[in-house]
Parts: structure tokens; C-alpha cells; sequence
């Protein structure tokens, strides 16, 4: 099993994330969270809800996933469903990685540069949806993942 899997799998029993279980919205939202990041969503946010100030990606995500009536879906989805769909981001974004031009050595360091930063969050509290904060004193893996992406070819 590649560590980067262990890693994982441990940083969210650390970090409680693992004791209650699947949920369809915490895990659709967050999902698409994170495909929203480094875009401007004032259009999107204008859409969702016109008399509101722009949403974070936070809001329009949770937005979103109730629009698609989630509580009727959640009834419908198996667990095959579910196991499938996680396993389909995995692919996409290790497609992704590659599609930025990193080699899979590149594409370990990283996460393991993602996971650092993410495990310094384990002590902080968490929102209301049982997400971790980031410590005053986080130092976000950018700079470090610019040197992996400076060492592609071509």
C-alpha cells in the first residue's frame, strides 16, 4: 500500500474525522469545495443567492449540495455508489497532478508536503461541519509545491 494511503487514512482518525461515519453532504460539499478554490465565484455566488454578499467556496459548496436535494438522495445511494465516486477524485486528481507535468515521485513529495501542512491543523478546532481549522501561525505548502512544480521538464 503506498504510505501516502497510510498517511491519510491516519490523519483523519487523529483528527476525529473517521467517528461519524459517511455523510453524503459533508462529503459532496466538500468535494466540490475544493474545485471552487483560486476561482472568482462572484457570478456563481450571484446565483445562488442574489441578495447576499459573495459566498466563500464553503457556502456555495453546502449550497449547492442542497440544491441537489440531498436528503431525498442520500436514501438512494449505496455504498458502491459512494466507494466509486471517492475512488473516481482519487483518479482525477492524480491524472491532474500528471496533466501539471509531474512524475509520480513528484506527485508523492507532493502530498507528503500537502499532509505536513494539513497535519499541523490537528490541534485546532473545527466548524460546525466537523472541518479543521488552520492554526495562527499556519504556513500553507505553496512555496513548497512551487519548487516540486520548478523541476518539471520542458
Amino acid at each position: 500500500m503506498p504510505q501516502f494511503v497510510e498517511r491519510i487514512h491516519k490523519f483523519n482518525s487523529d483528527a476525529g474525522l473517521l467517528e461519524k461515519g459517511y455523510d453524503d453532504f459533508l462529503e459532496s460539499s466538500f468535494q466540490i469545495e475544493e474545485a471552487l478554490e483560486g476561482f472568482d465565484n462572484t457570478h456563481l455566488s450571484k446565483l445562488l443567492k442574489p441578495s447576499l454578499p459573495v459566498m466563500s467556496p464553503k457556502s456555495i459548496s453546502r449550497t449547492i449540495v442542497r440544491y441537489a436535494n440531498w436528503e431525498e438522495d442520500a436514501n438512494t445511494i449505496t455504498d458502491v455508489d459512494r466507494l466509486d465516486k471517492a475512488i473516481d477524485s482519487i483518479v482525477y486528481a492524480i491524472g491532474s497532478i500528471a496533466k501539471l507535468g509531474l512524475n509520480p515521485e513528484q506527485t508523492e513529495r507532493a502530498i507528503d508536503i500537502v499532509m505536513q501542512a494539513n497535519e499541523t491543523k490537528l490541534t485546532c478546532n473545527k466548524d460546525e461541519h466537523g472541518k479543521l481549522g488552520k492554526p495562527s501561525n499556519f504556513e500553507g505548502p505553496e512555496a513548497a509545491l512551487q519548487s516540486i512544480l520548478d523541476e518539471r521538464e520542458g
